[in-house]
Formats: structure tokens, sequence, C-alpha cells
């Protein structure tokens, strides 16, 4: 079975890329790169959390948070750092959604680190239909290595 529309999402450090594949083939005209990725929004977490509660949060301390482990943070905190946390992938589909691709009717398909760390938040969104998250954090490498052997190939 063809799918009609899918996009991929691949959400990294520092960029959030995308690219439109229409009956298996890429839409170059709705590929890009977005400068929005986990890093930027760890930035903007630890600096909220540090103006709001007189607060030092570290990298470490958002991965805890995000993967549950709240206990050890005030709830307040918390509350903060999953409410932005929703706030940047609601940013990130509206952003995606702006450029002419609409995720709800779209098979969007979700790529990379920043991807699996956001899986509970994009899933609770209401701005997805069909979705699938690929967890191989090497997804990539093997996709690049896939199309650097075609090129090689003159396909």
């Amino acid at each position: 079975m063809k799918v009609p529309k899918a996009v991929g999402i691949d959400i990294g450090g520092f960029t959030t890329d995308y690219l439109l594949i229409r009956n298996g083939r890429p839409d170059m005209g709705y590929c890009d790169s977005m400068e929005k990725g986990v890093i930027t929004m760890y930035n903007q977490i630890i600096s909220s959390v540090n103006s709001e509660y007189d607060m030092l949060l570290e990298d470490a301390d958002i991965d805890s948070i995000l993967a549950g482990n709240t206990q050890y943070y005030d709830d307040s905190v918390v509350h903060m750092t999953e409410g932005m946390v929703q706030d940047f992938v609601t940013y990130l589909l509206n952003s995606i959604r702006e450029r002419g691709i609409d995720t709800k009717t779209s098979y969007t398909i979700f790529i990379g680190g920043g991807a699996v760390l956001l899986k509970h938040f994009l899933k609770k969104s209401n701005r997805l239909g069909k979705y699938l998250f690929i967890e191989n954090l090497k997804a990539n490498a093997k996709g690049y290595d896939l199309l650097y052997r075609a090129y090689e190939n003159g396909k």
C-alpha cells in the first residue's frame, strides 16, 4: 500500500528538519531546516526557571523531568518545564503547517533523538493524524548511507 503523503520530521539538537514525500517520492519544494531544536528548548527552560524560581536547572534535570522522574523537583518547576515542552512541540508542528504541510492529513514519521525525547509530548498533541516514531538513533546515518549508495550507482 502506497502512502499518499508522508512527512519525515527529524528533531535534533539545534534544528528540526522536515521533508514531504508524495506517493513515495520526495517533494523538495517542502523540505527545510528550522532553527529550533531541543537544545534551544532546554536553554529557554533553564532561563525561564532561573528567572521565575531562582533555580539553576541543568540539562540532566530537564531529562529527568521529561523521563517522569519528577519527585526531585518542586511541582511548580515540573509544571513549568512540561508546559514549555508542550508549547515547543505545538510551535514545531504549527511551523510545519505554516510551511504547507498538515500533520493531521500526512503520515508523520518522527526521526532522531529529539523526537524520541519528546515522544510523550508529541503524542499528546492534537496536531497529529497517523504517525510513527523511528526510535533507532542511527536511522539517519543508515538513510544517508542508502542515499549515497544510490547516488554512486547512478540511481
